[in-house]
Order: structure tokens, then sequence, then C-alpha cells
């Protein structure tokens, strides 16, 4: 029979099994999601025996611009064949392909990005810990736990090749969608309520991110303007507009406040651009995890 002192331990139990699980999925979906990273490298050189001898090698290209239209097909990273993803599914087709990473071409193995299991593990454990201690609806944690899955492999591919490449994007919106719209749903007070401010949210900072495009379209890429929906919709979801707006000044400020470091560091010109989409999906994260606006 247990003792009163060994029942409170059962919930502590109980919430460490929780957040190890949601650790260990989150391990094993980031190498899934992790194999995404490789096939988006940067663009596919083009060979010295394809230039004519008469234009040299200054006909070479040179690494991907900031001003290119936008990324190359994701690619094996061995064969450098194309490799097309399914209609709504950012993933290697094949007889498990997706979990394997067998190139459907080469037969070679693409490997899992080694940044994108960890990340993804820690922050599966976190948003569980915090789901379990604010008491989340049970149609909460998934919703959370997909801008996770989706946003880690993201911010690896920006930081690599500033980059936010359509097909992992547009997939991002369809199931994250859904889930919300599950979310919002499920009975409660305030269900459709913030239903409504994501919607809001989601056009609301997608017009800003189009309007600072327009206005200075050098210095923010068309690709961020694409997840700024995203964002928006998950901030509007977890502090309502005013938590958008919020989340949007941070990724700018701390996006700022790194671009500056480096500068100073020299370890980043003022012509060389920097990505920022991880601060775009770290500043959302925050704001849905702590369920309030970031204000001081």
């Amino acid at each position: 029979m247990l003792m009163p002192s060994e029942l409170a331990l059962v919930p502590a139990a109980v919430m460490a099994l929780a957040v190890l699980a949601s650790g260990v999925l989150g391990v094993l979906l980031g190498r899934v999601c992790g194999r995404l990273v490789p096939l988006f490298g940067p663009a596919r050189p083009v060979p010295r025996s394809a230039v004519p001898a008469d234009l040299g090698t200054d006909a070479l290209p040179g690494p991907p611009t900031h001003e290119d239209e936008g990324p190359p097909p994701p690619r094996c990273p061995h064969c450098l064949s194309d490799l097309p993803f399914p209609e709504f599914l950012s993933a290697l087709t094949g007889p498990g392909a997706w979990w394997s990473g067998a190139c459907p071409h080469c037969r070679d193995t693409v490997p899992a990005h080694p940044a994108v299991p960890a990340v993804t593990g820690v922050l599966f454990a976190v948003t569980a810990a915090v789901a379990l201690q604010q008491h989340w609806a049970p149609t909460d944690l998934p919703a959370v736990l997909w801008l996770v899955a989706f946003g880690v492999p993201l911010s690896v591919v920006d930081l690599r090749v500033m980059r936010l490449p359509d097909p992992v994007v547009g997939t991002a919106y369809p199931v994250a969608g859904a889930l919300l719209a599950t979310a919002v749903l499920w009975p409660s007070e305030d269900g459709l309520r913030r239903g409504a401010e994501a919607l809001v949210s989601m056009v609301l900072i997608t017009v800003l991110y189009w309007l600072l495009w327009r206005v200075q379209p050098s210095g923010l890429g068309f690709g961020d303007v694409k997840l700024a929906g995203i964002t928006g919709l998950y901030s509007g979801w977890a502090a309502g507009a005013v938590g958008a707006l919020a989340a949007a000044f941070w990724a700018f400020a701390v996006f700022s406040l790194v671009g500056t470091v480096l500068l100073a560091l020299r370890r980043l010109t003022r012509r060389q651009p920097f990505p920022l989409g991880p601060f775009m999906l770290g500043s959302t994260l925050l704001t849905v995890l702590a369920g309030a606006p970031l204000l001081p």
C-alpha cells in the first residue's frame, strides 16, 4: 500500500515520463524532418565542361543571392537528382523512403542534419512540460508540436542557405489550420474568440510583412512574407492580435541585435544576407508557450 508521501510522487513521475516520451518522439520525428535540410542546399553548380572556353570562369555562377527568385527544387545531395515531393507532403517518395532516407535514384541515404533531432527533442519535451503545468486542452498540444516539427528544419535551412522552401512552408499551412481548428472547436469558454483572433492576426501580420517587403525588398525576403501568415496564426491564437504584433516586434528586435553583434565581430558584412525566419518562428513559439503577449 502506498504511503501519502509516495502518492504525491506519482503525478510527478507521470509528468516526468510524459515529458521524456515527448522528447523521444521529438528526436524520432526530427530524424525524419532533418532529412529535408540537405535536400535544400545551394544551387546545383554548372560543370566547367559546359561553359564555352571563350567565356572563361567568369561564366560560372556564384553562390545564391538574396535576389534569386526562389530556392532550387529539393535535390539529392549525392547524385543531385531533383526529388519532387508528393502533393501536401514534404517527404521522400518510395517504399519506406520517408524513414530510411534512401534517394529513389541513387539509393544513397540522405542524412538528417544533426541539429534537427536534438533541437526538436528538447523543444518537444519543453512544450509537453508547459502543457502539463498550464493544463492545456488535449487538442492544444498537437498543434504546438506541429509548430516545432516544421519550424526547426525550416530554421536550419534558412540559416544554411537563406531560404524558406515553399514545399515545407506550403505543407505547414493546411496541417496547422486543421490542428488549430480542432483546438478552437474543443469545448471551452473562449475557443471561438481565439479562433477569430488567430485569423485576424494571420491577415494583420501577413499584410505587415508584405508592406515591409514592398518598401525594402532587398532587406526582407518574400519567403518571410509567406511564413508570416502562419506565425501570425499561431501567435494570434495564443495571445491575440496584440500578442502577434509583439511577437513580430521581438523577431525584428532580436534579429537586429544578433546582426549588430555579428557585424561588430566581423562575422557578417553589411551586404551579406541574414535570415529572419528563425527569429520569427522563435518569437512565435515563445508567445505560444507564454500564452500571453510578450510585453514588458
